[in-house]
């Protein structure tokens, strides 16, 4: 047991939660007379179908035309409160969802030159639906009052933007279609696409929506090649086999039946995760002393490739759950990705020599290595997104064959990135699912962000001797100005976007001792900064991503060319220069073979080995005794994250050099920096004990009422009353947000922390050095940094007060919203402040959930 364990938080008071904030106004409307000239010609040409006794379901003959059974967009600029309940209102009118947008300023919407926020709210109507639609609208223009629970249908008519069927450029967005035009560069087959439906609520409905859908994949020589429905996240898809000619048509928005298939919401290549195979692996005899292993029930998961399950780091120390017999598919010295994580897990970076996990880790391959040099990838046949949903679930809850095969599992590794998905707004699919797993069953997925290989473009900057002239300031500042310039390009791979998951960057660390010199590579960094492969945030709703950096060896790069523009860099592979150092698979079939490897993969199985021994040390000191495992994903989380901080120096040089945009507001400017630091490097060793002038405080709890919060009054050291001295504060809260997929703001529980007089009763204000307020509220993680050495007396018995409350977000909240909370309060070496906050500590139960 340490030193100095972390402490229990004292259990907090009820309360009642603070005020809301008020909205700010609303932007500007046209009017109901310039509605009425802009939009009537919409209406009519549906009304003039009722007037003449015609078919509605004629209209279906017009792909571009809104109709009976097709899906609607109504651009609406700003938002509209209660739509969803107001759909509902109407007969025959499905709601499907909403989805963020911005409007360029015209036609009396908006004030200024910057763009206006809206919404798109999509659905589909019958007939009858319809009918009413055009009712609601002749109401509307003539000015009669509405009837009750209809006021939000004329807020949508004030505030529409437009109104139009969902078509051929929303199911093929031009993301996809460039990625549908490279997959054609390489086919002269068929293609594999994954399509995914609009998600009904009726059964009838879906079947006959199914049949639509199948109808058309005849109609353009397709075939299904799998299913799936995950309704809890509304998920409809199939995978299907397309001639190249017709997915060209696709890519080209040419009027095929799949493009105009009413059923469509989205077609996109098949999920894809891949990994290459290292052609020239480097490894080294050692002699390894073989140490127990407890048999208690593995508590991470690693769902990856196939591990050599009898390497000397592994044996042992691994169980293996193998449904789709991924063993028997995979050459042995080429399993290299799930080897590479496992050792990393179980031994972190063994250029460290630290001591392994005490309890095996279990893994559900879901890649394979098909052998031949061939890139580690998943199986063709299935939904990537299927395969992890079937994964957890039967780890967790069992399935219709069995028991669950790792119920203690709370901590999931998914270093893996779908590389024909990277993050553009719309939330995945895939992050959905986690989002959704994580609440439901209090599991803590930790998600690399993704590596992008591609070139990275330097300017004005011609040859190599130029390059080698600059200081390592100046290279830092010009790669950073690049990652910076191309971030668009360069955006995290699904499902890295999701909200309750901790995504992890890819940081220039290591400690591989002793680099071999080289003539040809080039560390971007003296120090460390995040590492040009690394993907960057935000991630949905504009939440902080990468949540915290962690080592990813120190990336080299190599340059690749030269133009009139400048030079192009790429990053280089791991090798006996750079890297973390892990077990791998041996051609010559000996195990025990080590080599390097490095990027944000690499990264986040050493934050999974590092939640894992925070868990570790939490039991060790008894800190879980009272605690329903229901909570440990949160109280980890709360954890992982709570060391974390800006480099200083990094950020100062990032503001002064390279956020230098004019006429963007300061919170643009902290939006831009943040996805470089996310909340930092964190700490972990601090994060398991504390020290004499350190105290961490923990504890879990719930909000079962959202009309009430939870204050929690934490002691203060008596050595600090009053005097003048540097102190700091760290604060940290964490959970698992239920959430609406058919709703934009997603999220149904928004936890809020509000603080007491930190300034004027502590002597400590928020660190500036860190991601703003508004972007810290937007996920499912607080984390915020105090600094001062202001002399204050203390005042509420010498106590750092706050609350803990919710406000529902994305829908009604049916259960208690459960989080972990961390509280760090440190000053100088001579500062006894453990023992004080200590002896202060009420006796009490222990942490309570």
């Amino acid at each position: 047991m340490a030193d100095f364990p972390l402490l229990p938080i004292p259990t907090p008071e009820i309360s009642d939660r603070p005020s809301g904030k008020r909205r700010g106004p609303k932007p500007k409307f046209p009017g109901r007379a310039r509605q009425g000239e802009r939009l009537q010609p919409i209406f009519q040409r549906l009304q003039s179908v009722f007037d003449d006794n015609r078919d509605p379901l004629s209209l279906r003959n017009d792909p571009t035309a809104i109709a009976p059974e097709r899906a609607l967009v109504f651009e609406v600029v700003d938002s509209i409160d209660r739509f969803a309940e107001a759909v509902k209102k109407v007969p025959g009118l499905e709601y499907f969802g909403e989805e963020e947008i911005s409007f360029k300023p015209d036609e009396g919407f908006g004030d200024y030159d910057k763009p206006v926020d809206g919404r798109l709210y999509l659905s589909m109507p019958d007939v009858q639906a319809l009918q009413e639609l055009v009712n609601l609208w002749n109401r509307y223009q003539k000015d009669h009052p509405p009837e009750y629970g209809f006021r939000p249908w004329y807020d949508v008519f004030e505030q529409l933007h437009d109104l139009r069927p969902w078509g051929p450029s929303d199911r093929i967005p031009e993301d996809t279609r460039a990625l549908l035009e490279r997959e054609l560069d390489s086919r002269t087959g068929l293609v594999r696409l994954e399509v995914e439906l609009w998600s009904h609520q009726g059964i009838d409905r879906q079947q006959r929506a199914n049949s639509n859908f199948e109808e058309a994949v005849r109609l353009s020589d397709g075939v299904i090649i799998r299913r799936t429905s995950i309704q809890p996240i509304a998920y409809e898809a199939m995978l299907i086999d397309l001639p190249a000619n017709q997915a060209c048509n696709l890519a080209q928005h040419t009027e095929v039946s799949l493009a105009t298939c009413d059923e469509i919401m989205w077609i996109r290549p098949q999920a894809t995760v891949s990994f290459p195979v290292d052609n020239n692996p480097i490894g080294e005899d050692e002699v390894v002393e073989t140490t127990s292993v407890t048999r208690d029930k593995p508590i991470v998961a690693l769902l990856d490739g196939v591990p050599v399950q009898e390497h000397c780091r592994l044996k042992n120390r691994i169980e293996i759950e193998d449904p789709d017999n991924l063993e028997s598919k995979s050459l042995v010295s080429e399993r290299f990705h799930g080897t590479e994580m496992a050792s990393l897990i179980l031994h972190g970076d063994l250029n460290l020599k630290e001591p392994p996990l005490q309890r095996p880790i279990y893994i559900r391959p879901v890649l394979y290595a098909p052998g031949n040099q061939q890139d580690e990838r998943p199986l063709k046949d299935r939904l990537l997104i299927n395969t992890i949903y079937k994964a957890v679930i039967q780890m967790k809850k069992g399935d219709s064959e069995g028991v669950p095969t790792a119920p203690d599992v709370f901590i999931i590794n998914l270093s893996l990135g779908d590389r024909n998905r990277p993050f553009a707004g719309i939330i995945s699919p895939w992050a959905r699912l986690l989002d959704y797993l994580a609440e439901k069953y209090g599991i803590l997925f930790i998600v690399s962000t993704g590596n992008i290989d591609d070139n990275l473009e330097i300017l004005n900057l011609y040859s190599n001797k130029e390059l080698e002239s600059k200081t390592s300031e100046e290279l830092a500042i010009t790669i950073l100005c690049a990652l910076k310039r191309q971030r668009l390009q360069r955006t995290l791979l699904s499902p890295a976007e999701a909200v309750n998951i901790i995504t992890i960057g890819s940081w220039h660390q290591d400690d591989h001792s002793d680099p071999l010199p080289s003539h040809i590579t080039y560390a971007p960094y003296n120090k460390g900064g995040p590492n040009i492969s690394s993907a960057l945030g935000l991630g949905y709703l504009k939440t902080i991503k990468p949540d915290i950096y962690m080592p990813g060896g120190r990336e080299r790069f190599l340059v690749m060319s030269n133009s009139k523009k400048g030079l192009e860099i790429r990053p280089f592979q791991s090798g006996r220069i750079n890297g973390l150092k892990t077990a791998i698979p041996d051609k010559g079939g000996q195990l025990n073979k080590f080599g390097f490897t490095s990027g944000s993969s690499a990264a986040a199985a050493l934050a999974t080995r590092g939640a894992h021994r925070i868990f570790d040390s939490l039991q060790d000191n008894e800190l879980l005794n009272d605690i329903d495992p229901k909570y440990y994903g949160v109280i980890i989380k709360s954890l992982l994250v709570h060391t974390a901080k800006w480099d200083h120096n990094l950020a100062q040089l990032f503001d002064k050099y390279i956020n230098i945009e004019k006429n963007i507001s300061h919170f643009q400017h902290r939006d831009n920096t943040t996805p470089f630091f996310g909340y930092g490097v964190p700490k972990i060793m601090d994060a398991i004990n504390c020290a004499s002038n350190r105290a961490t405080l923990i504890g879990v709890g719930s909000i079962t009422n959202i009309e009430r919060a939870n204050l929690y009054r934490v002691p203060l050291p008596d050595s600090l009353d009053n005097v003048k001295e540097p102190r700091s504060v760290a604060l940290t809260l964490a959970w698992f947000s239920p959430i609406n997929v058919r709703r934009r703001d997603y999220r149904r529980a928004k936890l809020e922390i509000k603080t007491d007089g930190f300034k004027t009763k502590v002597g400590v204000e928020r660190d500036k050095n860190q991601p703003l307020h508004t972007a810290i509220n937007r996920g499912s993680l607080i984390h915020y940094r105090y600094e001062g050495k202001r002399a204050v007396p203390f005042v509420d018995d010498g106590h750092l007060c706050f609350q803990v409350f919710c406000r529902e977000q994305g829908g009604v909240i049916d259960n208690p919203v459960r989080y972990g909370v961390a509280v760090t309060i440190e000053a100088g070496e001579h500062i006894p402040v453990y023992q004080e906050v200590k002896e202060r500590l009420v006796v009490r139960p222990r942490v309570t959930g």
